[in-house]
């Protein structure tokens, strides 16, 4: 019987903390020169790394010294902490916040004329102070961070920053309370990239099973193979990434489809298993739509419209409707959380990590000061309010979308294009455009973004059983902690190695989709984009009739949530490891019915462990040897 205590203790806070220090610096380092993008999954490799490593010391410590082993709710707010601080030292947080911050002024010229476009839009507390001396150590290196002029020049940017980071990450705090109930008790979503640390947190005997075990040794020594491979190439190398096999397509129609990729990734095997049958099967089916639209759309000749389909300009639309459809499902809970709110007499909301009344408040409160930050910067309220409502409302469809479906979401909607195309750049003006274009980092991609890794914890303490208060606390300073060491991390890696120099995969594409798409905004004003705009709405409408659909016909196999999955290019890595599970666990289901499948779990436990544990465990020995090593997903190509 499980005698965990109810709450987060302080030891495993401590314990968290001193392992988020490393993990953050591990991420960046490991990225940012290596090309590791760990964090581009949605389930991070390293907290499951760390937490597979606690699990095992926990099992010794359980033989020898029982009365110091870490409880199942010690584990899990360990392992929410390092989730938090992964996804805050991630690409998409951190690592494109110092690709974009001083960009513009080192890449400055007087053929893009940046200085003359927009310099004079840039508030002066936004960046470090640009001189040269500045610049050029942070770029070129061989210098050190620890100087004076480089300490002065950092410490108000990183330290405003810092503050307006841990506000928006409260913020999306406040946010999953209000919905936790309803999604977690009342809903039940499915929740599946939790599974396997549940598993691990929870049962006692997780080791033992032969067929976690088999699972985990087949990637494992596929893993072990190919790293050795990339060693010594006289090691064959068992291809298990990316195969472009729409190369094969060079004549027309065909040829639109030519970017079609298929992959064989164990983890995403594993985590794809873990998904509702009609989810996998939605997920997998809208790719290949997807696809054969492109080679109808060739094949009509209306490919010479620029962006025709306008997938993405689709995708801004469903995302926009998966949103409404989760706040119109949610409304019921969400007068009765505003009814709690308002009653002195309540307490349906005393076992909330919060109370709701709070969870508003700080939510407001939150939204005002990102409002004064913004007016400040330079931004007028029409524009502030249309761009962090944006923010925040694909990030509640991302959040509804981990939490029920659980696929990888390359989103890259931003705010400031949707914006862009709806009404053209003349209503902004070009402050709007500026400070817009310098909170790219933080909404670029969606792919790492805090409130899913926020949420998901507290599924997880649902299922332990135990009080979320403290875990709410443990993740806001493991959140702070996390931001400093990312700072400091970034910036000594910078002045030491050079941004451009030695940091092989400093983002800087990030920054230059910015900059040079708001020098294009300034140079060339365009009026509200109507077909684009359409198309939005062709989105809107789409996702929503898939929607009533599934509702009102039970036997309707396709989910909505396939559909921006589709067409915002998030799948096109794993759509056909998604088909292989779908297919496996169809298999499974109607040969030997739910036991089983239950059964068989382990085995897929053991496919994303052993990928995870080998694929961390290659990152380790590169950074050690400061050498790059055998990555379990990347082939090389460009990722997103």
């Amino acid at each position: 019987m499980d005698t965990s205590p109810q709450v987060a203790t302080w030891r495993s806070i401590l314990i968290g903390l001193f392992l988020l220090t490393f993990n953050v610096y591990w991420v960046t380092v490991t990225e940012m020169k290596y090309r590791a993008e760990a964090t581009a999954l949605p389930i991070f490799i390293y907290p499951v790394f760390i937490l597979f490593c606690l699990v095992v010391f926990n099992y010794l410590l359980s033989k020898f010294w029982p009365s110091k082993r870490l409880v199942s709710s010690e584990l899990l707010t360990i392992y929410a902490m390092l989730v938090v601080s992964t996804s805050i030292a991630s690409y998409g947080m951190l690592q494109d916040f110092f690709a974009l911050i001083v960009h513009p002024y080192w890449f400055a010229t007087e053929e893009n004329e940046w200085k003359e476009l927009f310099f004079h839009y840039v508030p002066s507390w936004f960046t470090a102070n640009p001189t040269e001396a500045v610049l050029t150590g942070y770029y070129q290196g061989n210098s050190s961070f620890y100087q004076v002029k480089h300490l002065t020049a950092w410490l108000k940017p990183t330290l405003i920053w810092t503050v307006f980071t841990l506000v928006l990450l409260f913020m999306l705090h406040c946010l999953n309370i209000l919905v936790r109930r309803q999604w977690v008790h009342t809903e039940r979503l499915a929740f599946p990239i939790i599974q396997l640390p549940i598993a691990m947190v929870q049962s006692p005997n997780f080791l033992r099973h032969r067929l976690l075990w088999l699972g985990f040794a087949i990637p494992a020594v596929l893993d072990l193979i190919n790293g050795l491979h990339v060693l010594f190439p006289a090691v064959p190398y068992l291809h298990l990434k990316l195969h472009f096999v729409g190369r094969q397509l060079v004549e027309k129609p065909w040829s639109a489809m030519s970017d079609t990729k298929i992959s064989f990734y164990p983890f995403m095997i594993g985590l794809g298993f873990f998904l509702p049958i009609d989810l996998s099967f939605t997920c997998w089916f809208f790719f290949v739509i997807r696809q054969l639209t492109r080679v109808l759309s060739s094949y009509l000749g209306v490919t010479h419209l620029p962006g025709f389909p306008y997938f993405y300009e689709q995708s801004a639309g469903a995302w926009l409707c998966m949103c409404f459809i989760a706040v119109w499902l949610t409304r019921r809970h969400l007068v009765s959380v505003v009814q709690t709110a308002i009653s002195r007499k309540s307490s349906i909301d005393a076992d909330e990590p919060m109370r709701y009344r709070t969870a508003i408040a700080g939510f407001v409160g939150g939204f005002l000061f990102m409002s004064i930050f913004s007016y400040r910067a330079g931004m007028t309220l029409t524009a502030i309010l249309t761009f962090f409502a944006l923010y925040f409302v694909i990030a509640v469809a991302v959040t509804r979308l981990r939490a029920e479906f659980g696929a990888p979401h390359g989103i890259f909607n931003h705010p400031a294009d949707m914006m862009v195309t709806a009404f053209g750049t003349s209503v902004w003006g070009g402050h709007n455009l500026t400070v817009m274009s310098f909170y790219h980092w933080f909404n670029r991609s969606y792919r790492s973004h805090a409130m899913p890794n926020q949420f998901e914890p507290l599924k997880m303490a649902e299922v332990v059983g135990f009080n979320t208060r403290r875990l709410v606390i443990a993740m806001m300073i493991g959140s702070l902690v996390a931001l400093i060491v990312g700072m400091w991390t970034n910036l000594d890696m910078m002045y030491r190695d050079g941004a451009l120099a030695q940091v092989s995969f400093f983002k800087i594409w990030v920054a230059d989709t910015a900059f040079n798409r708001l020098e294009n905004w300034l140079f060339h004003p365009t009026p509200p984009d109507t077909l684009r705009t359409v198309f939005m709405g062709l989105g809107i409408l789409l996702t929503l009739i898939l929607h009533i659909l599934r509702t009102r016909f039970y036997w309707w196999p396709l989910h909505p949530a396939g559909y921006p999955l589709a067409v915002s290019f998030a799948i096109d890595y794993f759509w056909f490891t998604f088909f292989i599970s779908w297919v496996l666990k169809t298999i499974i289901l109607k040969s030997r019915g739910v036991k089983g499948y239950q059964r068989t779990i382990l085995f897929f436990f053991g496919l994303i462990l052993g990928d995870f544990v080998v694929g961390a465990l290659w990152m380790v020995f590169g950074a050690l040897t400061q050498q790059q090593v055998y990555m379990i997903y990347l082939n090389g190509g460009t990722w997103y």
